[in-house]
């Protein structure tokens, strides 16, 4: 079997040699470069690997990542495709060459997003499709790119022991070409689900609502919106924009995805505001019994903090449920704990609950 790992490139000089080293098993590791000003392609050259120098324009992701697919030697049986803010962990090959049939045309490995390269602690993983056969595949859309097969049937496999780590720089200024790119893509293929969800929630970030909202309803409505997930980040989405349907909204997104705590916390917020106590309390203990991320892209980590506990020892206080108040205060606390606000309310919370037992 011999294996190639590709990519694209542009001033990647901080992730050069890592990408290259996590690599260096591969029988050849390409990178056409799209134009870097850096020394990117000095480092990966000196690193062993083979770099060609490409141009494209106007500016697309699929036509520069096919490129690079178009350089890969025709001996190869199997490519990866891998950014260079990726890397692969160590023993990738033998695991691969282990779990790849004579009928397999692509492999999902396991991606593990990290904060850093020094922290292993995984804030997201998910399983993507990053091995496949070097022929009959080609990449699709002008932005969020899809590898697509070609031919009659795809014979997938799949091994979680197979780890690629993201570490994105989030200082690099790539996603803002993303919006015009997306508007690109939907204007190639108006049904298509994904670019509708991602273009409407870009739309979104942009304070563009008056765009957003019809795309993410587009989306809903389309027949190849499946994913529970994603359905209801795109009602919590509309819920922020639609203030006046905020409550319906979210009512929707709970029924779509009720295991979703992001869900929980955006009513216990509306709830909260509203003055709502007993639905807040109700708001609360849902989304705190929820003690598993699903693991998707679509996981918000502030769900994860204090302000759960923190709203749910509230309803709690207002309810006169004064032991769970106490409870989930002092969980709030230990979440933050440089919180004074946390610290007064638990201290409070304490004493009522003294002077209610004192009374009985």
């Amino acid at each position: 079997m011999k294996i190639a790992v590709y990519t694209i490139a542009l001033n990647e000089a901080a992730n050069a040699e890592r990408w290259a080293n996590s690599a260096v098993d591969a029988d050849y590791r390409i990178v056409a470069d799209t134009g870097s000003t850096d020394d990117t392609v000095e480092r990966l050259t000196a690193a062993g690997v083979t770099v060609y120098r490409i141009a494209v324009r106007p500016w697309r992701f699929d036509d520069a990542r096919n490129t690079a697919m178009a350089l890969i030697p025709p001996d190869v049986d199997v490519c990866c495709t891998m950014d260079m803010d990726r890397f692969l962990e160590p023993g990738w090959r033998p695991k691969l060459e282990a779990v790849w049939a004579p009928e397999t045309t692509a492999l999902y490995c396991q991606t593990v997003y990290r904060s850093s390269v020094d922290d292993p602690a995984p804030l997201r993983s998910w399983p993507a499709k990053n091995f496949h056969h070097r022929w009959r595949y080609r990449f699709r859309r002008p932005v969020h790119e899809a590898l697509v097969f070609s031919g009659e049937t795809e014979v997938a496999a799949s091994s979680s022991d197979i780890v690629m780590v993201e570490v994105q720089d989030l200082a690099k200024p790539t996603r803002s070409s993303y919006l015009p790119l997306m508007e690109v893509a939907h204007r190639e293929d108006p049904d298509d689900s994904q670019i509708c969800f991602w273009l409407g929630r870009d739309l979104m970030w942009a304070n563009q609502h008056e765009r957003a909202v019809p795309l993410l309803e587009r989306y809903l409505a389309l027949p190849t919106s499946k994913w529970a997930e994603e359905r209801s980040e795109a009602m919590r989405y509309i819920a922020r924009m639609q203030r006046q349907e905020r409550l319906t909204w979210l009512d929707k997104a709970r029924m779509e995805a009720p295991h979703r705590r992001e869900i929980w916390l955006d009513l216990a917020e509306e709830f909260h505001g509203r003055a709502d106590w007993l639905n807040l309390f109700w708001a609360a203990t849902n989304g705190i019994e929820k003690t598993h991320r699903t693991g998707s892209y679509l996981d918000d980590a502030n769900c994860w903090g204090f302000r759960l506990y923190d709203l749910g020892a509230i309803a709690s206080w207002r309810l006169n449920a004064m032991d769970r108040a106490v409870e989930w205060g002092r969980a709030a606390l230990e979440l933050d704990t440089r919180n004074q606000r946390l610290k007064d309310n638990l201290d409070f919370f304490i004493r009522r609950k003294e002077e209610l037992r004192a009374g009985a």
